[in-house]
C-alpha cells in the first residue's frame, strides 16, 4: 500500500462529528438517514416503542427495512409524553439535524417543530420529507406512488390509458436525497453564520422536476409525449393494502385513491357513506381489507362512478385520504398546487418563456430559488470567469489562439436542440 493510498484510508469520513436525529419509517426518511450515516454522521433513529418503523413488520421479509437503516443507532422513545420530550430536547441541543417523514404538522402538533428546536439549539437544522412543499395542498399526506402519478412520470411510463409507477421507491429516496442535499448546504452555511435552517423535500415536487424535459417538450410542441412502459403496478397488492388503485369517475376522469392505514379507511367510508364498513371489525386492519381487496374495489368503484373527479377529491381532501389525478405534463403546466405554491421558475429559449420546475426543496431561510442566469451559448462567459482567476485580457486572448478555450468568434448562440 502506497503512502497515498494510506493516507486516504486514514482520512474520516466527511460527515464524522455531525449527529442527526432520525424519526422516519418505511423509505423516505430511512433513506436520508442512510445517506448521511453513510457518509459518516452519527444517526440515532428514534422510533415509537410500541409501533417503531412500520418498515420492520411489511410482509416483505423485512428487505424495506434492512436497505435503509444500517450506520444507525437506535432509541426506542414515546415524543407524546414528558419524559420523552426532555429526552428529545436535549438531544436536539446536542445534534446537528432532525430529519423527518412523519405526517404533515405532526412534530408542530407535539410541539416539537423547528421553531421550538432552534430555541432549544439556535444551529440545528430540520429536514422534512413530505408529500408537498408549501402550497395549497402542502398539508395533504401523500405516498410515493401517488407522486408518481399526480408528478406525470406514471402517464410517461406507462402504456396508452394504463399509467404506471416505476418498479423502485424513486420519489421517496428521490425526495430524502434532495432533503441531504439541503441539508448538506446548510451545514456549509451554518460554518459561516452560525445559523441553522428549516429545510421541506417535495415527493411531489420530486417527480415534477424529473420530467423537467418533457413539460418543456410539451410546452413547446403543444402536445404531450406518448407513454412508454409496459408493465403495470403492483405496489397494493405487495404491500396488502386494500385500497390502493386507480378508479374511473363520471366525468371520464380517473382518480387513484390509497388507504394505507384505518385512518385513511375511516376518512373513505365517510367520503362514500359507507357507515356500514367504517366501524365494521370486518375491515378494521390493513391485513382484514387485503383480504377483502376485490370486494371492496367493487363497491368503491360503483360509488366513484356516480361522482365527478372534483367532487370525489373535494370529499377525500376533506377526510385527509390520499389521492391524485392522473395529470400528464401539459396538466402540471396550470395545476393549481405548482402555480400558486410558485415551484416554477421561468426560463427563456429564443424569444419565448417556458414553466421550469424549482428544485423540489423548500429551505425556510433561505431567498427563493430562480433562474439568475438563463442558459447562455457556448464559452459565453470564459472572459468573465478567466478573468477572476487572474488571467489578463492578453493571457485570455492567447489562451484562446491556442484553442485552451474558445475563440470569440465561435461562440454561437445555438439552439441545444441543435447540438
Amino acid at each position: 500500500m502506497t503512502a497515498a493510498s494510506q493516507s486516504v484510508r486514514q482520512q474520516k469520513l466527511p460527515l464524522d462529528g455531525v449527529r442527526v436525529l432520525e424519526l422516519s419509517h418505511i423509505v423516505a426518511g430511512p433513506s436520508g438517514g442512510v445517506i448521511l450515516g453513510d457518509l459518516g454522521a452519527e444517526v440515532i433513529k428514534i422510533e415509537h416503542p410500541v409501533t417503531g418503523d412500520t418498515a420492520r413488520s411489511h410482509s416483505n421479509s423485512g428487505q424495506t427495512f434492512y436497505a435503509f437503516n444500517r450506520n444507525k443507532q437506535y432509541l426506542a422513545l414515546d415524543l407524546s409524553k414528558p419524559g420523552g420530550k426532555k429526552i428529545f430536547e436535549k438531544l436536539v441541543a446536542k445534534s446537528d439535524v432532525v430529519l423527518d417523514n412523519f405526517a404533515p404538522g405532526a412534530l408542530r402538533r407535539l410541539g416539537l417543530d423547528y421553531e421550538w428546536g432552534r430555541r432549544v439549539n439556535p444551529r440545528v437544522i430540520y429536514c422534512s420529507v413530505k408529500g408537498f412543499l408549501p402550497g395549497p395542498f402542502g398539508d395533504r399526506p401523500f405516498l410515493d406512488e401517488l407522486a408518481q402519478m399526480a408528478g406525470g412520470l406514471a402517464y410517461l411510463t406507462g402504456l396508452k390509458d394504463q399509467p404506471m409507477r416505476a418498479g423502485a421507491s424513486i420519489t421517496d429516496i428521490g425526495a430524502a436525497t434532495y432533503g441531504v442535499i439541503g441539508i448538506l448546504s446548510a451545514l456549509y452555511r451554518r460554518e459561516r453564520t452560525g445559523e441553522g435552517d428549516c429545510i421541506e423535500a417535495g415527493l411531489y415536487e420530486t417527480i415534477v422536476f424529473w420530467i423537467s424535459q418533457y413539460v418543456l417538450g410539451a410546452q413547446m410542441t403543444g402536445v404531450n409525449p406518448p407513454p412508454r412502459g409496459a408493465r403495470a403496478s403492483g405496489m397494493g397488492a405487495n404491500m396488502g393494502w386494500g385500497v390502493y388503485q386507480l378508479f374511473p369517475t363520471q366525468d371520464g376522469r380517473r382518480i387513484f385513491i390509497a388507504v394505507t392505514g384505518n385512518r385513511h379507511w375511516t376518512g373513505l367510508c365517510n367520503a362514500l357513506g359507507f357507515d356500514d364498513w367504517r366501524d365494521s371489525t370486518e375491515f378494521n386492519s390493513n391485513r382484514k381489507r387485503g383480504v377483502h381487496k376485490p370486494r371492496i374495489g367493487i363497491r368503491v368503484a360503483e360509488a366513484v362512478a356516480k361522482l365527478d373527479y372534483d367532487e370525489i377529491a373535494a370529499r377525500l381532501y376533506k377526510a385527509l385520504v390520499p389521492f391524485s389525478p392522473v395529470n400528464t405534463p401539459l396538466d402540471l403546466v396550470n395545476e393549481k398546487h405548482m402555480n400558486e405554491g410558485q415551484h416554477w421558475m421561468q426560463l427563456k429559449v429564443g424569444d419565448k418563456q417556458f414553466k421550469l420546475p424549482k428544485l423540489p426543496i423548500d429551505m425556510g431561510r433561505t431567498a427563493e430559488f430562480a433562474v439568475r442566469e438563463q442558459p447562455g451559448s457556448l464559452g459565453e462567459h470564459t472572459d468573465t470567469i478567466l478573468a477572476t482567476l487572474g488571467y489578463s485580457a492578453q493571457e485570455i486572448q492567447a489562451l484562446k489562439s491556442e484553442q485552451v478555450v474558445l475563440r470569440s468568434d465561435r461562440m454561437l448562440n445555438t439552439d441545444p436542440r441543435d447540438e
